[in-house]
């Protein structure tokens, strides 16, 4: 199996468990709705959602900061207000988030179901690239996150190896842009059994690379194999090959007939 598969089946084997449970960790923002219950008063049961400024107007504390604050903090705060402004003594206060609206991400390119999410909690990259359905069958092992004016490369094959899981998983914060690119790719044409185009693996050869267009067919010429490549400034220039060197991305091998 190739290190994209074994990603794929990875980030689709723990989608479910990446869409459960949201994280304490998630801190209020404009936009959230809370539902802010006191037990034994339901008469204090109330859905608000927190203004652009972060403060909610509660019954008898009037309006409160919650901007920033984790649902434990926000808890904290109201039972506070209430036991210290001679309300209740022991006041049980809950706090449920039930719409996340402060924090959002994008994901797009070669996921399942691109989109914008909204962030429940500390998320990762394979987290999110589990909401998003996982990766499609074009998907790349890099994948590109975009932060503000900065540009970060993740490649999922090498973090999957890391034993350190602080180093592996890459975390996302509010207004990232997650895209997924296409997976590389080369071209075979000429004289093989399978000629077209073929996802380009790591450290891939000239020799494996025929050996997935099928190898030669009877017509090839097997000493003039011909190697087109872009460089830099996007010019194809012709290069010459052994078999045992390394292709890079959009190459095209060209196989030639034999004149005998």
């Amino acid at each position: 199996m190739k290190a994209w598969q074994i990603v794929l089946a990875f980030i689709l084997t723990f989608s479910a468990a990446a869409m459960a449970a949201p994280s304490a960790e998630y801190r209020l923002g404009p936009g959230d709705i809370v539902k802010i219950s006191v037990y034994d008063h339901p008469d204090l049961t109330t859905e608000l959602q927190l203004s652009d400024k972060g403060t909610v107007a509660f019954p008898l504390l009037g309006d409160i900061k919650l901007l920033g604050l984790p649902y434990v903090e926000a808890e904290a705060l109201i039972s506070a207000g209430l036991k210290n402004g001679g309300f209740i003594n022991s006041p049980n206060v809950s706090v449920l988030i039930t719409q996340y609206r402060s924090q959002r991400i994008a994901v797009i390119g070669e996921v399942n179901r691109a989109g914008r999410y909204a962030l429940e909690g500390a998320t990762d990259v394979v987290d999110l690239l589990a909401l998003a359905g996982g990766l499609n069958p074009n998907a790349g092992d890099k994948i590109i996150i975009l932060r503000g004016a900065d540009r970060i490369e993740y490649q999922l094959s090498q973090a999957m190896k890391l034993t350190d899981q602080t180093k592996r998983n890459m975390s996302i914060v509010n207004g990232d842009v997650v895209y997924v690119p296409k997976a590389q790719q080369f071209y075979v044409y000429g004289e093989v059994n399978r000629p077209g185009v073929f996802r380009l693996e790591p450290q891939m050869t000239v020799m494996q690379a025929l050996a997935m267009a099928g190898g030669f067919n009877p017509r090839a010429s097997r000493r003039t194999i011909e190697l087109h490549r872009v460089d830099k400034n996007g010019a194809v220039t012709r290069v010459e090959v052994k078999l045992n060197d390394l292709l890079v991305e959009n190459d095209t091998i060209f196989v030639e007939e034999s004149i005998f």
